[in-house]
C-alpha cells in the first residue's frame, strides 16, 4: 500500500497507536466494544479515561490534516506524541519533527464540511466552532452533531454532503455548487432542482435507493447511524459499504450479502419490503458460516411471514388515529361510488380530512407497509405529530422509533 493510501485512509485508532498514545492490544478490545455498542472508538476511549478529550481533539485534527496530504504518517504520528505528552499545540510540535528545509503543506479546508455549511448560511462560525469542540466529546461526525442540536435539518444535512462531494469530484466550480446549496436553503427547494436550474449536472448527488436505505428499513442500523455513515463516506471519499463495517454498525458478512439482495431489488426479483425481512434475519451474521446458517433458515417460513404481513389502508390509520368515524367513512365511501371519484380526493373535497394530515398518514403507512413502525406507533405519532406541529419524522425520532424492532 502506497504512503498517499495509508495517508488517505488512516483511522483515528490506526492514528493513536502509531503514535504511542494507545497499546496495539487495547485498540482490538476498543474495536470489538465499538462493534458491540455501536459507538465510535473515539467516544469509547474518552469514556473509559483511556485518552483524554483534549487528546482525541488534537488526534482528530492530526487526522485530517494526514488526509489532506498535509504532511507525511509518520511525522503527524510523532507530533501528535509529542503535542500530548507537552500539552502544546500542533503546530508547535510540528516545528520540532519536521526537518529545517522542510514545512508542513498548507492545510486545505475549503472542502470540509464546517466551512460549507457556513458558507451557505445553514450554521453560523460559532455554531460550527462549537460542534467541532462536541466532535471530540461524542465522537460523532460534526454533521451529526449540527443535527442534534437542531442547527440544520436531516435535508439540508444530505444536500451539504451531496454538495461537498460535487465539490470535490469537480463537477463544477467550488463557488457556483455553494451558491446553489445556498439557493436551495433559501427557496427550501431540492439541491437536485438547484443544481439544474444554475446548469450544474446533479446526477452525482445519488438520491436513489441504496445499501444504507435497505439497512435502515431491515432495522439493522438506524437513519442517524445511516447520515453518520454518509457524512464520513464524503468526508473520507469511502464507500458506504466500507464505512458501515469501519464503524461497526453492521458486519462485513451481512454488508456483503445486502448488496446482492440490493441487486434483486434492482433486478426486480424481490421488493423492497421483501428483501428488508430478508436483511432483518441476517444482520447478526459475524462470519460467512452464520450467514449460510441464517439465509439455509429462512425458506418457506420466511415466505409464510412474509405473506402474513398486514397492509394497513389509509382509511384504516385515520380510523385508529381517531381523525375519521366509521359513520364519515360510510358517507364518504357512498359519494365515492356515485361521484365515480377517488375516496381520499372525496375526503379532501367534503373537508372530513385536510391534506396536511393526508400527508401524514400515508407517510406512516408507506412506514406500516415496510415493518418499520406498529399500528399504535403510527397512530401515536400522528396525533402528537399535529398536537406539537411537528412531522411524522422528527416525532419518530422524539420517541427513539426511526428504525424499531418488530
Amino acid at each position: 500500500m502506497s504512503e498517499e493510501t495509508v495517508a488517505a485512509t488512516i483511522q483515528i485508532g490506526d492514528l493513536l497507536v502509531k503514535s504511542g498514545l494507545i497499546a496495539p492490544e487495547l485498540l482490538d478490545e476498543v474495536n470489538r466494544l465499538a462493534f458491540k455498542m455501536r459507538l465510535p472508538i473515539g467516544r469509547i476511549l474518552t469514556t473509559h479515561g483511556h485518552i483524554t478529550p483534549e487528546a482525541l481533539t488534537k488526534a482528530l485534527e492530526m487526522q485530517a490534516r494526514i488526509r489532506d496530504m498535509a504532511l507525511p504518517v509518520d511525522h503527524g504520528a510523532r507530533a501528535l506524541r509529542i503535542a500530548v505528552s507537552d500539552n502544546i499545540s500542533l503546530d508547535s510540535a510540528l516545528q520540532r519533527v519536521m526537518p529545517k528545509q522542510e514545512k508542513p503543506r498548507p492545510v486545505p479546508t475549503s472542502n470540509r464540511l464546517g466551512e460549507i455549511l457556513m458558507a451557505a448560511g445553514f450554521a453560523s462560525p460559532k455554531q460550527v466552532e462549537e460542534g467541532l469542540q462536541a466532535v471530540a466529546d461524542t465522537g460523532l461526525p460534526l454533521g451529526m452533531v449540527l443535527y442534534a442540536r437542531g442547527i440544520i435539518t436531516r435535508t439540508g444535512l444530505n444536500s451539504a454532503l451531496a454538495a461537498q462531494k460535487l465539490i470535490r469530484l469537480e463537477v463544477a466550480d467550488r463557488d457556483k455548487i455553494i451558491y446553489a446549496l445556498k439557493n436551495a436553503r433559501l427557496r427550501s427547494i431540492s439541491l437536485r432542482q438547484s443544481l439544474t436550474e444554475n446548469n450544474i449536472d446533479p446526477s452525482q448527488t445519488q438520491d436513489e435507493f441504496g445499501i444504507g436505505e435497505l439497512l435502515v428499513l431491515s432495522g439493522a442500523i438506524s437513519e442517524s447511524q445511516l447520515m453518520t455513515a454518509k457524512e464520513i463516506e464524503s468526508v473520507e471519499n469511502k464507500p458506504i459499504t466500507q464505512v458501515i463495517v469501519e464503524l461497526g454498525f453492521a458486519s462485513e458478512p451481512c454488508v456483503q450479502a445486502t448488496t446482492h439482495i440490493l441487486k434483486m431489488i434492482r433486478e426486480g426479483v424481490l421488493f423492497e419490503n421483501q428483501a428488508a425481512q430478508i436483511v432483518k434475519k441476517i444482520q447478526f451474521a459475524s462470519s460467512n458460516q452464520e450467514l449460510n446458517d441464517a439465509l439455509a433458515s429462512l425458506g418457506a417460513a420466511e415466505e409464510e411471514e412474509l405473506a402474513e404481513h398486514p397492509i394497513y389502508e389509509v382509511t384504516d390509520i385515520l380510523r385508529r388515529a381517531g381523525l375519521l368515524s366509521d359513520k364519515e367513512l360510510q358517507i364518504a365511501t357512498a359519494l365515492s361510488l356515485s361521484n365515480r371519484n377517488p375516496l381520499l380526493k372525496t375526503l379532501l373535497d367534503a373537508k372530513l380530512v385536510d391534506r396536511k394530515i393526508l400527508e401524514m398518514v400515508s407517510q406512516c403507512k408507506t412506514y406500516l407497509d415496510h415493518s418499520l413502525i406498529q399500528m399504535e406507533q403510527a397512530t401515536i405519532a400522528i396525533t402528537y405529530a399535529l398536537d406539537n406541529n411537528l412531522t411524522i419524522d422528527e416525532t419518530l425520532d422524539c420517541f427513539g422509533w426511526s428504525a424499531p424492532e418488530v
